[in-house]
C-alpha cells in the first residue's frame, strides 16, 4: 500500500469513530484483497500472481481472522490463465484457518490508525471449473499469503499476494495489486 501513497488524505477520511488500539500482531483483523472495499479509493481491482511456467492467478477477496485462536472466514474469486493469457479455470476460494500472521504496525503515512500491514497465510480451499470444459468441477487446497507494506515490512516484502495450490501449482511472485488488514 505504500506505493499508493497518495490516496493516503482519502483513507483518512474513512476513520471510524471509536477506533481501537493500534494491533501489534495480535486481535482481530478484516483482510481485503483488490476488493471493492479497496477500489472505493482508487486502488486497482483484483491482485495477481505468477507461478514459474508464467501462468497466473488473478484474486479478489475478504474475510476476517483472529490471530488468537487461528479462526478465518472469508470468500474470494480467482481466474487462472496461462502463460499466453488464455483462460484456465475460474472459481472461487474460502479461507478456513489462520496459519501465521506477522504484523509490520498500523497506521503512519496518513493512514487510520487502524489500518495495518503484515503478511497472513491462510488456509483455503478452491473450487472451480476448467475454462476447456465448465462441466468439469476442480477441487483443491491452497495456502494464501497477503502482504500489505503498510507500517514496517521487512526488506523483501512485497504488496500482494502469493497463491500455492496443493499438488498442482505455486503462484509465488507477486505481479500487482493492493491489500490491507483493518484491525478491529
Amino acid at each position: 500500500m505504500k506505493r499508493f501513497v497518495a490516496v493516503a488524505a482519502a483513507l483518512s477520511l474513512w476513520a471510524v469513530g471509536g477506533v481501537l488500539a493500534q494491533a501489534s500482531g495480535g486481535g482481530s483483523f478484516d483482510y481485503h484483497i483488490g476488493d471493492s472495499f479497496l477500489v472505493a479509493f482508487g486502488f486497482p481491482a483484483t491482485d495477481v500472481a505468477q507461478a514459474s511456467n508464467g501462468d497466473q492467478i488473478v484474486l479478489v477477496g475478504t474475510g476476517t481472522f483472529n490471530t488468537a485462536n487461528g479462526a478465518a472466514t472469508g470468500v474470494g474469486t480467482f481466474q487462472h490463465h496461462a502463460a499466453d493469457g488464455s483462460p484456465i479455470g475460474s472459481g472461487t476460494w474460502t479461507a478456513n484457518r489462520l496459519v501465521t500472521f506477522q504484523s509490520f504496525g498500523c497506521g503512519g503515512g496518513g493512514l487510520p490508525s487502524n489500518f495495518c500491514g503484515g503478511r497472513a497465510t491462510l488456509a483455503a480451499h478452491i473450487v472451480g471449473h476448467l475454462a476447456s470444459d465448465p462441466s468439469r468441477m476442480v477441487e483443491a487446497d491452497a495456502l494464501v499469503d497477503v502482504i500489505c507494506e503498510v507500517g514496517n515490512p521487512p526488506a523483501g516484502q512485497i504488496e500482494g499476494v502469493r497463491v500455492n495450490v496443493k499438488d498442482l501449482i505455486n503462484f509465488n511472485k507477486q505481479v500487482s495489486g493492493v491489500t490491507v488488514f483493518v484491525a478491529h
